[in-house]
Parts: C-alpha cells; structure tokens; sequence
C-alpha cells in the first residue's frame, strides 16, 4: 500500500485568497483559544441564551458532541479563519436541535408522519452520488432536503413560502463561504443554498456525521465513529425528515450520504422499505477525488493537513473493507438484493436519464413524462462543463493505483470498469 508520507507529499496545497492569508496572520498573534472557545460548555451556554432554550431531548447527542469539541480544540489545529467558522457552525447545529426540539413539543402531530419508500443513494464518496441526486431530485413527486433547510429546519419549511424563504440566501452564503475560503473547492465539489444536501448536513443535529471529518483532523472523532452504534442517529435523521415533510409534503425521499453504504443494514431497521442506489465507480479513480477533496477542505481551516489523518480517504485498505462488506450482507441475506439497485458511473454520466429510468424500472416507480423532460432541463441548463475542470495530483494517482488489484472482487462482483490504468 503506499504510505502516507507518500500521499503526505504529494499533495500540494492551493494558494489561499489573499484576505484569508491576511486574516490568519493575524491571527497566530492571538490567544485563539480564548478569543474563539469551542469548549462544549460555552458553546452549549451561548445556544441556550441565543434560542431562550434548554431543552436537547434525549442525551444521544452529549457524548459525540464533548468528543467532537475535545477535538476540534486540541487535534485539529485550527486557524483563526477555521476557528471562527467551526465556531459558528457548532453553534447553529445546537441550536438547530433546540429548536427541532421545540417544535416537537408544540405540535407533536410531527410525529404521525411517514416517510415511505425513500430513495437513498449510497456509495463512495466521489462516485457519482451528488449528480445522481441532483438528476433525481428534479422528479415532482421526489424531494430533497436542499442545503439551505438541512442548515436551518426550524422553523418547518411551507410549501407556499418554499421558493421564497428568507433563510434560503443566509444558507447559501453559509455553504459558498467554503469556496470564497478555498476557491479550489469550485472545480471540485458543487456548494450552494438551493441544491440537495447530502444527509451529512442535516445528521450534524445528532452529532454524528462525517461532515465534522470536514471541519478539522480529529482522529479521536473518527475512531469513535468507528465503533458506534448508528441506530439512534438514523432515528432522529428519520425526525428531522418528517419535520421537514410536515408543512412542504414529498411523496418519496430522495437521500444521499457516503457513510450511508456502509450502514445500510442499520438503515433498513429504521426504513425497512428502502430502496439503496448503488453508482459504482473505479474505486481507483475515486480514492484520488476524496484525496483530494478531503485535503482542501481541511486546508480550509487549518494550516497543518496530515494526511494521515484521513487514512479514511487515502488509504485503499479502507475502502477494500467499505466496499466488500456491501458483497457479504448481499450473499447473507443481511440486505436482500431486490433492496438494491446497481448502476456504473460510466453509463450514469453517458446517458443520466436513461440510467435514472433504468433505476425506476427496477423499483417498479412509474417515470412519468414530466419527470423525463424535468431531467432532462436541468441537464441542459446545468452541464458540468459549467464548472472550471479539477485537475488530478498525477502523485496521487500513481501512488493509489499501484493497488489495482486490491480492488478485485468488488470490481469483478460488480463488473465496474477501470478509469485509470
């Protein structure tokens, strides 16, 4: 396998914008620390105070969360930049709960809604998923949580006002302050207010997510994570679901996350109906865009990227295990296979319409002419080539796919193609 130290320098920082390089200067003169806290106690006192607030519901979210600022504080190293950033988001996070809360009690109505059949896109991270939910989503009969709700979902969206919510700019602005922090992120992965969130966004509530794994390195985080028990955290992504479907009905969800693929039996206890989407990608050329992605959004906030701390991303012995326990849950029965739809990448970006009728056919989902030309505009109006093209780290790439034929039983189970020799 190749070695961090290899990965380490072969990745190259970008050049940051020149009002972040100022700012952080600045900043390594203060007492960060105090100036910008992220101790669980200040930070849960100032959201208590902000909302007029107290109550959490269930204490689920206690542990992930004192673990999660331990960490940002003294594993992550965060600049001044990063620390105001995490700083705001963490705050947002407990008083989005506060507030999810909330609305439980006063209208626990909430509770009776169902969420039925949703479509959840599962896979590695840099497979596919997110053009695969952009395309889906724009059936009328699927909804997705757009970024801007999974930021704020209280109070509950209305369908009336859906279009027009003030919340939808602030949100916006919230997510595209990664790309004005790190403009590299505009060739890499897509940020804006009104798109699909992935679930990561909005399981920020329950504090635990793999996007805290994007504010900053914590490899004590990361190893908690590991041997959790994800049951309570799909539990409350299920209330945040029905909040949001409460006053803006959907009549499927459409729901994407990487972490999901290797959860998709605990998945199935919370939706037993679910029906999983699977784009397979070389897993190869995958490793490389996580690679990367994982290192400019911790550049973002920290001057010191050690990319052993993402051995998550960058290292294929990681990737071996989430993509060949998929095959054995299959072969045992664990997620029976009429549960699980495969596509390839390749035949996805040729032809994404054909691949998203291929997908309702398999699920026995009427695809409906307004759905087809739906998909069809926003492919037209929304090309990738729109985008600045990403150029690859050849370093990177020749040091992962070195490790070719580690990969073999996935790519042979699945027939996936190589994209990279």
């Amino acid at each position: 396998m190749p070695s961090t130290t290899d990965l380490a320098n072969a990745w190259v920082p970008p050049a940051r914008p020149d009002w972040v390089r100022r700012v952080n200067e600045e900043g390594r003169w203060l007492d960060l620390k105090s100036v910008v806290p992220l101790d669980a106690t200040s930070l849960i006192e100032t959201a208590c105070r902000n909302t007029g607030l107290s109550n959490f519901g269930d204490d689920a979210w206690r542990e992930p969360f004192e673990i999660i600022t331990r960490a940002l504080d003294v594993e992550a190293n965060l600049n001044l930049v990063g620390r105001l950033m995490t700083r705001s988001d963490l705050l947002n996070f407990l008083q989005g709960r506060l507030q999810i809360e909330e609305c439980y009690r006063q209208f626990p109505e909430i509770e009776a809604e169902k969420i039925l059949k949703p479509f959840i896109i599962v896979g590695q991270g840099r497979s596919g998923t997110s053009a695969l939910l952009n395309v889906i989503s724009k059936d009328p009969e699927n909804g997705s949580a757009k970024t801007w709700e999974a930021i704020f979902p209280c109070p509950p969206p209305e369908r009336a006002s859906y279009a027009s919510d003030p919340r939808i700019e602030r949100g916006h602005q919230l997510i595209d302050q990664w790309n004005r922090v790190n403009p590299a992120f505009e060739t890499l992965h897509e940020f804006a207010g009104t798109i699909p969130a992935s679930c990561v966004h909005f399981m920020t509530f329950n504090f635990m997510s793999i996007w805290f794994n994007q504010l900053g390195q914590m490899p004590s985080y990361t190893a908690y994570c590991a041997q959790a028990d994800w049951h309570g955290t799909f539990e409350y992504h299920k209330r945040i679901l029905k909040l949001l479907q409460w006053r803006n009905p959907r009549k499927r969800w459409v729901l994407k996350s990487p972490t999901h693929l290797r959860m998709m039996p605990t998945i199935l206890d919370i939706y037993p109906d679910a029906c999983f989407i699977w784009p397979h990608r070389d897993p190869v050329k995958a490793i490389v865009s996580s690679t990367d992605l994982a290192g400019n959004m911790i550049w973002a906030r920290s001057d010191d990227v050690r990319m052993e701390g993402f051995e998550e991303y960058n290292r294929p012995e990681r990737a071996i295990g989430m993509l060949e326990e998929p095959i054995n849950w299959l072969e045992s029965g664990r997620v029976p296979r009429e549960r699980l739809c495969n596509v390839q990448y390749v035949d996805f970006i040729a032809d994404p319409v054909a691949t998203v009728e291929e997908i309702y056919d398999y699920f026995g989902v009427d695809f409906t002419a307004e759905a087809q030309e739906a998909m069809h505009k926003y492919m037209a109006e929304s090309p990738r080539s729109s985008r600045p093209p990403h150029v690859y780290n050849q370093d990177i790439a020749d040091a992962v796919k070195r490790e070719r034929g580690a990969f073999q039983r996935y790519q042979t189970y699945f027939n996936v193609p190589s994209e990279l020799g």
